[in-house]
């Protein structure tokens, strides 16, 4: 089942005299219960795609169904903050310095539930320990934690109202290979205890590989590649997905510079098979059952 997709996806932004395509007709799904990754290099739409789900973004054309409703209207706001939540890439500053880490979640829970500060205490505590927080962290202020800690204490802001969906903004990145780890497993964890949906946002393809069910690539506000993490990383088949593996697996020989076409396939200019088809139109395929690619070359 479905729990979210968007249809044709567009949204334009305002950059200095020019405007920049930064989701271009996006198509993607979520599966209820599962994690969908969505990969691809800084810049290349990933977080505003995130951004335009929670409502800060206004597509100008496309549709973003959240089950059978259309979010993308400005009537549904209440429905994306009772069912949606984000983990932001950077804890130190997803959390108001001023604010005690009881206020911080406090504040949360009381967004959707009236309750008074014991009945909250006892709820503050089984979150916190669901993320393996001792309940002593709770009178501290966001500097007296680390950021594996502080990760965490976000991670559980955004379980506190127990939510469907929960995107995850890069979570990992700023903290050390140690840590990451531990948070990965949590995550992995916390999905089979609750029955979680993931949004998984990163470049990492490797970070990507040990949560995913269903991966998206991402190029220049486009999606060029997706299907089953088993069918995409045993046989990517876009150029992107392939220059992608290789500089996670350190081999990448060059990358390719800022170039946005109007039509076509975004990544032609850098792309050795591209011929007038590519920069003409892109086509969609389907080389192995439920693995889909945007290229006319992907037999090669």
């Amino acid at each position: 089942m479905e729990i979210l997709k968007t249809e044709n996806l567009k949204v334009y932004l305002k950059q200095r005299h020019r405007i920049v395509k930064a989701l271009d007709g996006v198509d993607i799904f979520l599966k209820k219960g599962l994690t969908t990754s969505l990969a691809g290099e800084s810049g290349c739409g990933k977080t505003t795609l995130a951004r335009t789900i929670l409502g800060f973004h206004a597509p100008v054309a496309g549709k973003i169904y959240f089950k059978d409703t259309d979010i993308a209207l400005k009537k549904n706001e209440a429905l994306i903050r009772k069912n949606i939540q984000i983990v932001f890439q950077n804890p130190f500053l997803s959390l108001n310095p001023r604010y005690t880490i009881f206020s911080a979640l406090y504040e949360a829970l009381r967004v959707f539930q009236r309750v008074d500060r014991e009945k909250a205490s006892e709820i503050i505590t089984r979150v916190l320990s669901e993320v393996e927080l001792e309940d002593d962290c709770m009178d501290r202020y966001p500097h007296q934690l680390s950021g594996g800690e502080l990760q965490r204490v976000c991670i559980a802001r955004s379980l506190i109202n127990k939510p469907p969906l929960i995107i995850l903004d890069e979570p990992t990145s700023s903290l050390d290979v140690t840590t990451a780890s531990k948070i990965m497993k949590l995550l992995i964890k916390l999905q089979k205890v609750h029955s979680i949906t993931y949004l998984f946002i990163s470049h990492n393809l490797r970070v990507l590989k040990k949560i995913s069910h269903v991966c998206f690539i991402m190029y220049y506000g486009k999606i060029v590649e997706y299907g089953p993490k088993e069918l995409l990383y045993n046989n990517p088949l876009h150029p992107y997905t392939r220059l992608l593996f290789e500089a996670a697996n350190h081999t990448l020989k060059f990358m390719p510079q800022e170039h946005a076409v109007e039509q076509g396939c975004a990544f032609a200019p850098h792309c050795d098979l591209a011929d007038q088809a590519c920069r003409d139109s892109l086509q969609r395929a389907e080389p192995e059952p439920g693995h889909f690619v945007y290229c006319h070359h992907s037999d090669k």
